[in-house]
């Protein structure tokens, strides 16, 4: 068991928390290497998309396999936001958060090797292995840099980012030939290997050090990019050590649960819907083209801008409350009614993807700030892993589901996401916009 005590500030130093502090070079340079991270997130996932028809018809890939090798990296994420947001929790932000991009680069190389189906699945899911590590790692450091007052912007950025990383990825699939899908697949060495290099300059979280008991090296840093008006912020807490049992012991059992339960009824409907859009284009009765499917990615583009937005008006609370409400009513609409005018089906399908994806944009803000900066990256961990069982089973059955009960009947099924979303939103959503980290965390004695 671990024993806190309340950090205790060096001596000599200024009187203002750090992240009371304007946007400086340092918060810019984590933001863009946070958000370069993302971005080859949302490529690796998108850029199999272009990838699979090629490859399907090139290795023989049966139903099951396709939906199997869509959702690796999915089931990938799951697995490494079991582990290694604790990793990070334990040992580190910055270590974790720099080895990751060298595996990212590696392993997006190896896929210009594949032969067949397993080596293919389990290269995507090394893959998925590195992104939750991305997702518990990039979004607590960015939240532990990012001053108080852009919090909401800087790391709700994240979720923006990520679309355009994964739409970049859908252009890049058209252009591409499709005898090439295996340079296709390595082609996220690219952006990885920038964003690498970018990493080289971000030094550990304060925080994070704080929280270790190490205060002179945290204030070191703070007083190096800050000045020395600034100090470290009170509120945190420092630790000999922490266990898993610590996490679940002393954290709120429905804030724990909510965190990954919200994340899990956001991305199961989107990651099945836009890994088989064109199938379900088709089904719902429009033909596919580049054409419509740029439609749908701009509509992508604007909705992840509008949930910026909505993330800058709205509580957290109301923001997920009302997203899940009208998710569930555009899923159950287009489900019941699969006998109306096709321009009104597009004008709703639209309108689905255009706030499906503005509700994503909370995932990367709401779990930071529910856990303290010893458990920031555990926490974030742990929601990311909960989320991608989600969308890996909905990707993984969608395809046969959508064979066996065509577009409505699927996108009734996946109406059962949002409510549960909408009913856990209502009793157990908590509010945490604007309070400082550490200060609005719900702890069991």
């Amino acid at each position: 068991m671990s024993t806190t005590q309340p950090s205790s500030l060096p001596t000599g130093t200024g009187t203002i928390p750090y992240d009371a502090a304007p946007v400086n070079r340092l918060v810019v340079l984590v933001t863009i290497a946070c958000l370069g991270g993302i971005f080859v997130d949302g490529y690796i996932l998108g850029v199999i998309g272009g990838a699979v028809v090629p490859a399907t018809e090139e290795l023989g890939l049966s139903l099951l396999g396709t939906g199997l090798i869509a959702a690796s990296a999915l089931i990938g994420i799951f697995i490494s936001g079991l582990l290694f947001g604790r990793v990070a929790d334990r040992f580190g932000r910055k270590r974790v958060f720099f080895w990751n991009l060298v595996g990212f680069t590696v392993v997006s190389l190896l896929q210009l090797f594949v032969v067949g189906t397993w080596d293919l699945v389990a290269l995507r899911l090394i893959l998925g292995l590195l992104i939750g590590v991305e997702y518990a790692v990039g979004t607590s450091l960015l939240a532990e840099f990012a001053p108080v007052k852009k919090r909401t912007v800087l790391v709700g950025a994240i979720g923006p980012f990520w679309f355009v990383g994964f739409i970049a990825a859908f252009v890049v699939s058209h252009f591409w030939e499709p005898d090439a899908w295996r340079w296709l697949l390595a082609s996220s060495a690219v952006p990885a290997l920038i964003v690498l290099l970018i990493r080289l300059g971000i030094p550990e979280s304060p925080r994070w050090l704080q929280s270790q008991g190490r205060e002179a090296e945290a204030q070191a840093i703070v007083t190096r990019h800050y000045g020395s008006g600034y100090t470290l912020h009170p509120a945190v807490e420092s630790t000999t050590s922490t266990t898993l049992r610590d996490f679940f012991v002393e954290n709120d059992w429905r804030r724990v649960l909510y965190a990954g339960l919200f994340w899990f009824c956001q991305v199961g409907p989107l990651f099945a819907i836009f890994t088989f859009i064109n199938p379900v284009l088709s089904e719902l009765g429009f033909s596919g083209g580049f054409g419509l499917d740029l439609v749908m990615n701009a509509f992508q583009l604007a909705g992840a801008a509008f949930g910026l937005w909505l993330l800058y008006v709205m509580t957290r609370r109301g923001f997920v409350i009302w997203t899940f409400g009208i998710l569930a009513v555009l899923l159950l609409y287009l489900g019941l009614w699969a006998d109306q005018p096709p321009v009104l089906k597009l004008v709703v399908f639209s309108a689905f993807v255009f706030i499906i994806v503005a509700s994503n944009s909370i995932q990367y803000v709401y779990p930071p700030e529910m856990f303290s900066t010893r458990f920031r990256s555990t926490g974030v961990g742990f929601s990311a892993a909960m989320s991608r069982v989600g969308a890996a089973g909905a990707t993984y059955l969608f395809p046969l589901a959508l064979s066996a009960y065509g577009a409505s009947g699927t996108l009734l099924l996946l109406a059962a996401f949002p409510i549960v979303g909408w009913v856990a939103s209502l009793l157990w959503a908590p509010e945490t916009k604007h309070a400082p980290l550490d200060t609005n965390v719900v702890r069991v004695p």
